[in-house]
C-alpha cells in the first residue's frame, strides 16, 4: 500500500456562527464506517458547537492549527484558499486522504490506496475539465504533490478562484501522466455543483461508479440547513440521491444508529 488509510477533513477556519450540521457529521461519520481508517485528523481553528459536533468530535483526533495568512509574498483573503494550502501541505507531509466536509462516502477507497496519488477529473458546465481537490489521496511527499506546491504561489491569485487548485493540477497532470491516477468525474464529482438538485430535491438513482460524493457546499448549502437528523430521507427526500445513499449506508453500515 501506497497511500496510508489515514483521512484528514478541515473547518472552522473562520469564526463559526452556525451550529455543526448533520450533513457534516455524517461526512465524518460515513469516512469512519465506510472506510475503518488508522486516524481521522480533524484541524480547525475556531472550534465548531451544536448537537451535532457533539458526537462528531468523538470520531476523529482534533488538530488546532493556526490560519495560514500567506502563500509566498500573496496575503490570503479567501477562507477557502487557506483551508486549499493547508490540505495541500498535509497531504504532502503525511499522505492519506482529504475530503471536503461537504462529501459522503458510499465505497471504501481500499483499491485506490496502492497508487502514488489519485485525483478526480472536474467537468464545469461549459464542458471544460478541471481537477477538484475536495477528495484527494496521495502517499506522503508524493512526486506530483512536490511539483503542484512547486508552482502554486506562482499560479495563486488572491482574487481569484481556482487557479492553483484546479487548473493548474489539471495543467501539470497533462504533463505528467505516469504520476497520477485520475478517475473520471463519476467516481467522486457528478453531479456536479450546477447540479445540486439532483443531489438533494430530485429522483436521482446512486450512480454505479460512485465511490464519495462532493455535494457542494457553497451551491447546497440551503439543502444542507433543511437536513436535521436521519429522518430526513425517511419520508419525502427518499428519493433523492442523498437520501438514497443514507438509506444505503444504513443497510450496509447502520449509520442511522449513529444519529439518534
Amino acid at each position: 500500500i501506497m497511500i496510508p488509510n489515514i483521512i484528514h477533513f478541515i473547518f472552522g477556519l473562520k469564526k463559526q456562527t452556525d451550529e455543526f450540521l448533520f450533513v457534516y457529521y455524517v461526512a465524518i461519520l460515513s469516512a469512519k464506517l465506510v472506510n475503518n481508517p488508522d486516524k481521522i485528523y480533524f484541524y480547525y481553528h475556531y472550534p465548531p458547537f451544536g448537537e451535532w459536533w457533539e458526537k462528531t468530535k468523538n470520531l476523529c483526533e482534533l488538530v488546532k492549527i493556526n490560519i495560514p495568512e500567506f502563500i509566498g509574498d500573496n496575503k490570503i483573503i479567501e477562507t477557502a484558499h487557506k483551508a486549499d494550502i493547508v490540505r495541500m501541505n498535509k497531504l504532502y507531509e503525511i499522505g492519506g486522504i482529504y475530503l471536503d466536509i461537504d462529501t459522503i462516502c458510499i465505497k471504501p477507497f481500499t483499491e485506490l490506496l496502492k497508487y502514488n496519488c489519485i485525483l478526480g477529473e472536474e467537468l464545469n458546465k461549459f464542458g471544460h475539465k478541471g481537477i477538484c481537490n475536495a477528495i484527494m489521496l496521495t502517499e506522503p511527499k508524493s512526486e506530483f504533490f512536490k511539483l503542484w506546491l512547486d508552482k502554486y504561489e506562482e499560479h495563486f491569485n488572491p482574487k481569484g478562484w481556482g487557479e492553483s487548485s484546479i487548473t493548474l493540477p489539471y495543467q501539470l497532470y497533462n504533463n505528467n501522466k505516469e504520476l497520477v491516477h485520475l478517475l473520471k468525474p463519476e467516481a467522486f464529482f457528478i453531479p456536479s455543483y450546477f447540479q445540486t438538485k439532483e443531489i438533494f430535491r430530485r429522483n436521482y438513482n446512486i450512480p454505479p461508479n460512485l465511490i464519495a460524493l462532493h455535494l457542494w457546499e457553497s451551491h447546497s448549502y440551503r439543502f444542507f440547513k433543511s437536513i436535521r437528523s436521519f429522518d430526513w430521507c425517511n419520508e419525502k427526500y427518499k428519493h433523492t440521491l442523498y437520501g438514497r445513499i443514507l438509506k444505503y449506508l444504513d443497510i450496509t453500515y447502520n449509520i442511522s444508529k449513529y444519529c439518534i
